[in-house]
């Protein structure tokens, strides 16, 4: 994390104080840096009262519209920042002091938490992603990332003790098609007797879903999953994969 948000990052916010003009808010990711929500910013359309749509001491999403680091100064806008957006940023969030707490149980002090912390997210995307991989692998995903063997190892025990393995998810999206006159009832045998959740996204789009806490069973069934539609197809009429898509669903 920079020590100063720029233009166009998102950033959470607790609400400070309410003013007529606006509102005044702390950057949590900041060290409690404040920062500034204009009043035609803090909703869409008019508001009589701000106080009926923000609450002190709530948490939100903002996106940087002003970043002046010399007077220290920053303006946020909760308008600008979609409802997707403010979700996903708040899990992003969660899972950031979900790892850090884990970090400094295992590792005894926070300045040894906020180090290996930053070692993981130079390595994954999410350092909570290499936390839940070690229920799997112990603490090589650890060691990979940069961690020494002995603290990797205290962590991983931590992890065991604390946290539940993931749901991963595998989602193939496929288009699947027949020209024959009983093409749907083709389509519909076919997919009937695949052992998976099957859906529509608009036909001729379907996804087909796989999920377990094995990761390696996911993807291999996945796999054999759309190897099979694409051949039993074959003559009937024409398969293909277009996107994969996988997540981790986690278990509180």
């Amino acid at each position: 994390m920079e020590d100063f948000p720029k233009k166009n990052d998102l950033v959470i916010a607790t609400v400070k104080r309410i003013e007529e003009h606006g509102v005044t808010v702390t950057l949590d990711e900041y060290n409690g840096m404040e920062a500034y929500i204009p009043r035609s910013h803090a909703a869409s359309g008019r508001i009589k009262d701000l106080r009926s749509i923000i609450k002190e001491g709530m948490k939100v999403v903002g996106r940087v519209l002003r970043s002046d680091r010399k007077k220290g100064q920053v303006d946020l806008s909760l308008r600008y920042v979609s409802d997707e957006e403010a979700e996903r940023k708040m899990e992003e969030w969660k899972n950031r002091n979900r790892a850090i707490s884990l970090l400094k149980l295992a590792l005894g002090s926070a300045d040894a938490a906020y180090d290996a912390f930053k070692k993981l997210a130079l390595y994954y995307k999410e350092p909570l992603d290499a936390l839940e991989d070690c229920l799997e692998s112990g603490p090589q995903p650890l060691i990979k990332a940069g961690i020494d063997e002995r603290s990797a190892e205290k962590i991983a025990e931590v992890v065991k003790s604390q946290i539940r393995p993931p749901i991963y998810v595998r989602k193939s999206v496929m288009r699947i098609v027949s020209y024959r006159p009983d093409g749907v009832d083709v389509i519909k045998s076919i997919l009937t007797n695949i052992n998976a959740n099957i859906y529509t996204i608009g036909a001729p789009r379907y996804v087909i879903e796989v999920s377990s806490e094995n990761p390696r069973y996911v993807k291999r069934t996945s796999e054999r999953i759309v190897e099979r539609i694409v051949e039993e197809i074959k003559g009937k009429g024409e398969a293909e994969l277009i996107e994969v898509i996988e997540q981790r669903k986690r278990v509180e």
